[in-house]
């Protein structure tokens, strides 16, 4: 190979890495404020006075950002740009679109850079579940968004009287049901103290929600059965061998005609598969999360909690997200009607030899 075409080839990777950056671009100035400090037109010079950021880097940021169309030019003067960036700004954005930013720039891929590290030494990172759960919980709600109205329809149908989240993060996703189901009690689940006690805060006007810091694993409702419980991108947090074991616990916990929402990015669909192949690698890299489940795989993990899965459905399909419900297997219940049926019939059979002799 000589050097012309080295030279090309190398030329060709570069240009590929300038898609990397709008995410960095993004990433600082949602961490740093800046997309706000130029919200109305500013030199650098007065943003990195009032800021105390350095001019020489501050000037940098904003020479990409104009490139990217993330501000507009205007003489000496800079503005960010509303139609790309509100998602990016206090008085227009959600924490959702950020918290994306932050888990991926400072998650995500730090893990993969890490790959060949942890190849070599086979050790593994670890997840740290204090520092970083409230922003993946920021994430899975943004996600869960696409969801909702699904979710809505099921406990209208079903007439829900009780709903569980396990896994249940800031409670974001809770309360937008209570929003519409205000007299349905409704319970969030989670291992980390500080999102459940953020839950609480942020929920502290819904009397129908109730939070409880425990492991969703283990955990059991106080009183009966529930109608409905959600499983929201949990099961990278469960090792394969032990999904069905939870399955089988959550079916000892809902109740006759209970159904089971679930949300989860699948391995090995047609959809979004360099994304999740990217989002497996990076759990496999951590000791304490597991490989995403395989969608062939979903038939049989379910049959062995005694769960039937109906609906699957991509919800967004480049990051092979899907939904669906699952509902206890109905063989249990018509082999005891069954039986019953059967018993019912000898007992009729029996009176009337009795009557006869």
């Amino acid at each position: 190979m000589n050097e012309w075409t080295i030279a090309m080839q190398a030329r060709k990777w570069m240009k590929k890495n300038e898609s990397f950056l709008y995410s960095w671009h993004a990433y600082v100035g949602s961490e740093l404020g800046l997309f706000d400090a130029f919200k109305e037109p500013v030199t650098v010079d007065e943003v990195a006075s009032r800021t105390g950021f350095p001019e020489d880097l501050l000037e940098s940021w904003v020479q990409v950002g104009v490139e990217l169309k993330h501000l507009k030019k205007k003489d000496d003067k800079f503005r960010t740009s509303k139609k790309r960036c509100s998602a990016l700004m206090s008085d227009y954005g959600s924490p959702g679109v950020a918290a994306l930013l932050k888990e991926m720039m400072e998650l995500h891929l730090p893990t993969l850079l890490a790959y060949p590290n942890i190849m070599r030494s086979k050790e593994r990172a670890s997840f740290d579940h204090e520092e970083y759960g409230g922003i993946v919980a920021e994430t899975s709600a943004l996600l869960e968004h696409f969801a909702i109205r699904k979710i809505k329809r099921k406990v209208r149908e079903q007439k829900i009287e009780t709903i569980v989240d396990l896994g249940c993060g800031h409670g974001g996703y809770l309360r937008k049901l209570a929003d519409h189901f205000p007299d349905i009690q409704m319970i969030g689940v989670d291992i980390n103290e500080k999102v459940i006690e953020s839950a609480r805060l942020q929920s502290k006007d819904y009397p129908n929600l109730t939070f409880e810091v425990g492991d969703f694993e283990e955990w059991e409702p106080k009183q009966g059965k529930v109608d409905m419980i959600l499983l929201h991108n949990v099961f990278h947090y469960i090792h394969p061998d032990e999904r069905s074991r939870l399955l089988e616990k959550i079916n000892q916990n809902i109740g006759e005609g209970g159904v089971v929402s679930v949300i989860t990015p699948l391995s090995g669909t047609e959809h979004g598969k360099a994304f999740s192949s990217a989002f497996n690698s990076f759990f496999v890299a951590h000791s304490n999360l597991y490989a995403l489940p395989k969608q062939s795989d979903l038939d049989f993990i379910f049959s062995k909690g005694d769960f039937d899965i109906f609906d699957l459905d991509p919800i967004i399909k480049e990051g092979s997200w899907f939904t669906f419900w699952l509902t206890p297997k109905a063989e249990e219940k018509g082999k005891t009607d069954a039986e019953h049926a059967e018993i019912q019939e000898q007992q009729e059979v029996s009176a009337k030899s009795a009557c006869s002799n």
